[in-house]
């Protein structure tokens, strides 16, 4: 020790911060290049990494596109690098494929959230994942949604009356605000028992807050993303800093908490005095208990801390707004663009639900054209393009070993490109969905909601609210293109993807509406 003291006498400040720069840079080097190589001896191909950079050159032009064109140059599985190795797949084989999706998910480089949602079924894992999923799943049964298709109903009636205003002031329909107000109305309802009027012309406090609840749009955040492949811990620092680095918007997380809270003592009120609310709140409430609960201990047990009711319920907004409005601008512009298949879709709601009879969640089953038009919409516009789950144990795949712990990339958006399962995949068409063509497909070519125990537990409420809201519009309205509209008819607008959520147009479209006489 009093050598090195003597030794660093002589070494001027400047001197010592050159070296201490240099000690860092190489330490960090070598963290961030520990696991090139992996792939090499495991029998992978796949793309060369860069020093500290691994493949950002090759992204420049996005992830997508890179991934597009890694399949294209190592064929259906290849590894890839960053802070974490990735294996990324395709579709080699549905046995694979199907093992691949009962793996836990997880994040790429995994970045935690300091929100409400952290106590939430989609980031639990393990035993804690299991309780809660055996508290949620009952939550979106057929009857739990035969009781909330009223609250779905009503806010598609409302919906359906701010079109008519401004159909009759010949008006272009905006799809994103009025998609999201729809959405937005129905979790509100449903996931926090409070009629907000989301749906109408101003902005409620209960929309603006639904839709900054994520910062997806946010060109911070887009900063943010891109240091943390480098340095994970930027979240910590910025937290410290008082900075919201977080991908949920802090003031909008505090205020759904309020909310529900709220709720929750009022709704615990009205169950002692005998009275009954039914939606997707009360289940949480009844399921709840103390965090010293011993059933808490038994995965089995339908048992959820208050914590966790406020997690399962704010997810929802992530769950239940963004994707349901993506889903329905995609399909209102397609049918739009095609208007010979929106005719179809007009005449099957108009012979299952005549004008005036009231939307019933067993003839919504009949609706299978309309059926087949979201679905391809889902395939062509995914809600997520990828999903990662991380291997629980080692998995060999004929001459592929990928270890336990291997992050494993799911490229739903390519798999639902595939030319091998969708002949000219770029082409809209809901005959794809066919009971005779669905037949000779693999099912695992179409998996919009995932697959496996951790598949989406609200794809039966999403397909009923496209549906009912679909009921609603075409019985009364058409909706086209023009020389006004955007895109204008005969332009195709570029999309851009969201966040981890699905893709959307850059530029917003915009229809035009036409009431049926």
């Amino acid at each position: 020790v009093s050598v090195m003291i003597a030794l660093l006498g002589d070494v001027s400040l400047t001197q010592f911060l050159a070296l201490t720069f240099v000690l860092l840079v190489v330490v960090y080097y070598l963290y961030a290049t520990r696991h090139h190589g992996v792939w090499e001896k495991l029998g992978v191909p796949g793309p060369k990494p860069w020093p500290i950079i691994d493949h950002k050159l090759e992204q420049k032009d996005g992830e997508t596109a890179a991934i597009r064109k890694w399949f294209q140059q190592y064929g259906n599985t290849f590894g890839a690098y960053g802070l974490i190795p990735q294996h990324a797949v395709w579709l080699p084989k549905t046995t694979f494929y199907n093992t691949v999706f009962y793996f836990y998910f997880s994040r790429s480089r995994p970045r935690k959230t300091f929100s409400s949602i952290k106590y939430s079924l989609t980031t639990a894992t393990g035993d804690r994942w299991r309780r809660a999923r055996h508290v949620t799943s009952p939550m979106f049964t057929a009857s739990r949604m035969k009781l909330i298709l009223k609250h779905v109903g009503d806010s598609a009636e409302t919906l359906t009356q701010l079109i008519r205003q401004k159909a009759a002031k010949s008006q272009l329909i905006p799809l994103k605000p009025i998609a999201g107000k729809f959405s937005t109305e129905v979790i509100a309802r449903i996931a926090f028992g409070v009629e907000t009027h989301a749906v109408s012309e101003q902005e409620t406090e209960f929309a603006y807050y639904a839709r900054k609840f994520l910062n997806l749009d946010s060109k911070f955040q887009d900063i943010v993303e891109k240091v943390y492949q480098y340095f994970p811990q930027i979240d910590q620092v910025l937290r410290f800093l008082k900075f919201n680095s977080d991908f949920v918007d802090e003031n909008a997380d505090e205020y759904f908490v309020k909310i529900l809270n709220s709720t929750i003592e009022e709704r615990k009120r009205k169950n002692q005095a005998g009275e009954k609310v039914r939606d997707l709140l009360d289940m949480l409430i009844k399921a709840g208990v103390t965090d010293d609960d011993p059933k808490l201990k038994d995965t089995d047990a339908r048992a959820i801390t208050h914590n966790e009711i406020l997690g399962n319920s704010t997810i929802l907004i992530l769950a239940g707004v963004e994707t349901v409005s993506i889903s329905f601008q995609s399909i209102l512009y397609c049918l739009a663009v095609h208007e010979d298949i929106q005719e179809k879709v007009i005449a099957e709601i108009d012979q299952v639900f005549p004008k005036g009879t009231t939307v019933d969640y067993e003839q919504l089953k009949e609706l299978k054209y309309t059926e087949q038009v979201i679905n391809e919409c889902l395939r062509l516009f995914p809600l997520l393009s990828t999903v990662l789950r991380i291997a629980a144990e080692t998995v060999t795949y004929g001459n592929i070993t990928i270890p336990k712990g291997t992050y494993v990339l799911i490229c739903l958006g390519e798999i639902m490109k595939d030319p091998t399962h969708w002949p000219d995949p770029e082409k809209f068409d809901p005959d794809r969905f066919s009971p005779e063509n669905k037949a000779g497909r693999d099912p695992l070519a179409f998996v919009p909601f995932g697959y496996g125990p951790r598949i989406c537990l609200g794809m039966r409420l999403a397909m009923m609210e496209l549906k009912t809201i679909m009921v609603y519009l075409f019985r009364e309205f058409r909706f086209t293109l023009s020389d006004r509209t955007v895109p204008k008819k005969g332009e195709t607008p570029v999309m851009k993807r969201l966040g981890f959520i699905g893709t959307r147009p850059k530029d917003p479209i915009q229809l035009e509406v036409v009431r049926r006489l």
